[in-house]
């Protein structure tokens, strides 16, 4: 398409139609900063816009990843859903802040219809939370706590790895989250679950991290 983006195809698991959606390619990627829950600022080109395919026959959306990795009993459910549903959007090409935004809440809409694991939809309300961060926009924290909700349900439910995320991980996401939130208790308590946890050294960076921002709130704590 360009020296910028390049087009995909994809076949869609639900309605069986092929399309061409767009993506980033990497070597225009210009990363400015990271801030502490994996949030990335780029400057230009932001590749997270493209992380949701979003087919345009039936309108069926998810990310990239997990795209094609449907049960049978979910294409069911989608097909019946999708049925009389009529798509007036198409997320095919270049997308706008706003395609981006909406491309995740569709996403977030479809996981909710099928059984999808709640570590998957915290990540995609993590991502949204992002989005909205970008803009400096208030709702960053409505979808913070989606997050911190479906995370929290994800470590005590699922086994790990999820969402390809080991479990110091998910543990340091949550007191992080919880820390973003202000809710300094929880967050005090979650990133100490990762410094005392028997395989902490597996995961050096997130150690590092973790007694970063568990000395960091105990300090703000005893201002307040």
């Amino acid at each position: 398409m360009s020296n910028v983006y390049y087009t995909k195809e994809v076949y869609c698991p639900v309605c069986g139609e092929k399309f061409d959606t767009t993506k980033i390619k990497t070597s225009v990627l210009r990363i400015v900063s990271r801030d502490e829950d994996f949030c990335v600022h780029y400057k230009d080109y932001n590749p997270i816009y493209y992380d949701i395919f979003i087919c345009p026959n039936c309108g069926y959306g998810s990310s990239e990843n997990a795209f094609d990795k449907l049960s049978d009993k979910d294409k069911e459910i989608l097909k019946k859903a999708f049925a009389s549903r009529k798509v007036g959007r198409n997320f095919c090409g270049v997308r706008t802040y706003s395609d981006a935004l909406d491309s995740y809440k569709i996403a977030i809409y479809t996981a909710g219809l099928i059984d999808s694991k709640n570590s998957y939809i915290a990540g995609l309300a993590l991502k949204t939370a992002w989005l909205y961060r970008y803009t400096k926009d208030e709702n960053e924290k409505k979808y913070l706590e989606m997050a911190l909700k479906y995370y929290t349900e994800a470590y005590n439910k699922e086994n790990f790895p999820v969402n390809n995320m080991d479990e110091l991980t998910v543990i340091y996401l949550i007191g992080e989250i919880s820390r973003r939130l202000e809710m300094y208790d929880q967050s005090i308590y979650w990133f100490s679950k990762v410094v005392s946890h028997p395989d902490k050294n597996s995961n050096l960076r997130i150690l590092k991290m973790a007694k970063e921002q568990w000395y960091a709130v105990r300090e703000k704590t005893k201002k307040i």
